[in-house]
């Protein structure tokens, strides 16, 4: 995950509320654990979300993003070694529930997973209110979205953490930039396909919200948004490589699965 940049934020309205979040979302932030735990014990904390244990399987946290250690050649970014030593500390004796999502499995084969210790307390909304991580939404697996998205916005208002700086301006991104983002920018076009509708950012950012997802977002999507000042989380993908040279599309380009990773910021 990049590094924040600062930005001054004065209100906050989310999209969620233009859109109408499904109730398994819009209901009151409670992150009690699931009735159907799995009890299991911890092997090894291998970064702030990523978790194996001794039976094998490899855990990939549902609902949170932290900062990628040093992996493949790149640097660790800044937050990383905090995250997983939390991880460590919190986990303590390795004594664990998990709740396996909707959607059980990443295309990683790793296993989706709500991580709880033995007093029922939760990992995920711990790393979000702590400020070490930051919230993802992938449908199905939103069951306890709206906790981690109070707990989110917790750490932002106390500065903690990642907190400490705000969103990456899209005006700032250098070319061939790519990874989690979270980013900033004003709405310069709103256009619907047959297959998707699209956002542009600045004119540099395409956010692609899919006919599979509309579901989550009601009918009010996303007319509204025009001319206003957007956040948006996910993985930044940069196409300008493979583009031809007149291709009018933005060079980079950002899949949305949920009203939650979209939020409208209004500066001072």
């Amino acid at each position: 995950m990049h590094q924040l940049k600062t930005a001054a934020i004065a209100a906050v309205f989310l999209f969620a509320v233009f859109f109408f979040c499904p109730p398994s979302v819009a209901k009151a932030a409670d992150c009690s654990p699931p009735e159907q735990l799995e009890p299991v014990r911890l092997a090894k904390v291998l970064d702030g979300d990523t978790i194996t244990l001794a039976d094998g399987r490899h855990v990939r946290l549902i609902g949170v993003n932290t900062p990628e250690r040093a992996h493949y050649g790149r640097r660790e970014e800044a937050g990383a070694a905090q995250a997983t030593g939390f991880v460590t500390r919190f986990l303590g004796n390795g004594q664990l529930r998990i709740g396996i999502g909707q959607e059980p499995q990443d295309h990683y084969k790793r296993t989706l997973a709500h991580v709880f210790r033995a007093d029922g307390r939760s990992l995920e909304e711990a790393l979000l209110d702590a400020g070490l991580a930051l919230q993802i939404v992938f449908p199905p697996n939103v069951s306890l979205a709206a906790c981690f998205h109070a707990a989110e916005e917790r750490a932002r208002a106390a500065g903690r953490g990642l907190w400490h700086e705000g969103p990456l301006a899209v005006s700032r991104l250098r070319g061939g930039e790519q990874g989690f983002r979270l980013l900033q920018g004003r709405v310069t076009r709103v256009a619907r396909a047959r297959s998707s509708w699209w956002i542009e950012i600045d004119g540099r950012v395409s956010l692609r919200v899919d006919r599979s997802d509309w579901k989550y977002f009601g009918p009010g999507m996303p007319e509204s948004l025009r001319g206003q000042m957007l956040e948006a989380r996910g993985w930044l993908t940069w196409r300008r490589e493979t583009a031809q040279q007149q291709d009018p599309h933005p060079p980079w380009s950002l899949r949305i699965r949920h009203p939650l990773a979209l939020s409208v910021r209004t500066p001072p």
